[in-house]
């Protein structure tokens, strides 16, 4: 899953020390038991003294320094990736990228809840597990830990709830509430991840092609022939999956995402209130009516990029750069610590590839001296 790597970077030495009080870290907390271990409360800033010679580091600091070997520049015309085999592959960009340097804080990471993270609970109790964590966590963990490798904003919104809808339909006022401040807002379900989280978002968009006419980029859900009423609209078009979406603050957006709001109230499109609670929701009644006002402002990509897991043969959706996990939501959990375990023994193989420091002697004789 991880590019090969060129020349030592300059951050090397910081980032093995990184990976190390990570490895300290992960390992103190699987080793405790029973898991009560307490925790300091009352700030956000969690810092992390290496010695006592030192500062103290912030995880985002020890994120940014362990990926940073690995992170992949905007305009980067090859991605080269391991995929789910040992097979290396490879993916390039188009021709004049649009997107050339790091957007940073103009792009927000969102998560958007009604549910507390069951995590957080145990943390607050002392008894946080990471064996424990649930899919919903631990995608949250994916997304706030990408933002932090890319130096992206994030806020996690805890939203209440509608009383005459389906829960997921605080997605459109969420979007149009905080998209006036950024440039792009790149929201997942807690479902989703990042399948290559060295991967900025900027790579991403000049890939798909995003241009400045696009106020919202989503994936299309798996379609299948023999069973063409799953996932298609009246007219049997294919759904696109608002469980990923990127949406960029354009001229147009703004006025999708109130009439997308306002749909189940039959303000514009009378007859969408029949998605306040059946399935899709809130995507049922964008693939239905909202989408058909706003065509050339939506970009629609394939199932098999941005949608679907290793395993969806319909439509060959397997998640190349977002996977969603309709199903199987375990894996969640395991391909986040498989993106972290990557990142933090690459550094230390790296020792061992160029014997840094000495650490491996060669013995010519096997005698005793």
């Amino acid at each position: 899953m991880l590019p090969t790597t060129g020349a030592r970077s300059p951050l090397f030495a910081l980032a093995v020390s990184a990976g190390f009080v990570l490895i300290f870290i992960f390992g103190f907390l699987a080793w405790q038991s029973p898991p009560r271990i307490p925790f300091p409360h009352g700030s956000t800033h969690v810092e992390m003294s290496i010695t006592d010679n030192k500062a103290p580091i912030s995880i985002a600091e020890i994120v940014r320094l362990l990926y940073s070997p690995l992170r992949i520049a905007p305009n980067e015309p090859q991605f080269s990736f391991l995929d789910d085999g040992t097979n290396l592959s490879s993916l390039s960009l188009p021709e004049n990228p649009r997107y050339t340097k790091k957007l940073g804080r103009d792009v927000l990471i969102l998560d958007l809840e009604t549910r507390p993270l069951k995590s957080t609970e145990d943390f607050e109790q002392g008894v946080y597990d990471w064996r424990k964590l649930n899919h919903v966590s631990g995608g949250v963990f994916n997304h706030y830990t990408y933002a932090l490798i890319h130096g992206y904003d994030y806020k996690f919104i805890h939203a209440h709830e509608f009383k005459d809808r389906h829960a997921t339909w605080i997605k459109p006022s969420a979007l149009a509430n905080h998209i006036k401040d950024y440039k792009f807002i790149v929201f997942l379900d807690a479902d989703a991840t990042f399948r290559f989280m060295h991967l900025p978002i900027e790579w991403m968009l000049n890939y798909w092609k995003i241009e400045p006419k696009h106020s919202i980029t989503m994936a299309l859900d798996p379609w299948d022939p023999n069973e063409p009423q799953y996932n298609s609209d009246r007219f049997n078009r294919t759904y696109t999956n608002t469980g990923f979406m990127v949406v960029q603050n354009n001229p147009n957006t703004m006025e999708l995402l109130r009439d997308w709001h306002e749909c189940p109230d039959d303000t514009r499109y009378k007859g969408c209130s029949e998605w306040k609670q059946p399935k899709f929701h809130e995507q049922s009644a964008f693939g239905e009516y909202v989408r058909y006002d706003y065509e050339d402002y939506i970009k629609e990509l394939p199932c098999a990029e941005a949608n679907g897991y290793p395993g969806v043969q319909i439509s060959n959706c397997q998640g190349k750069f977002i996977r969603h996990y309709w199903f199987e939501k375990h894996l969640i959990k395991k391909d986040f610590r498989e993106n972290m375990m990557n990142a933090i023994t690459l550094p230390i193989q790296r020792i061992f590839a160029e014997n840094a420091g000495g650490v491996i002697v060669e013995q010519p004789e096997n005698v005793i001296y």
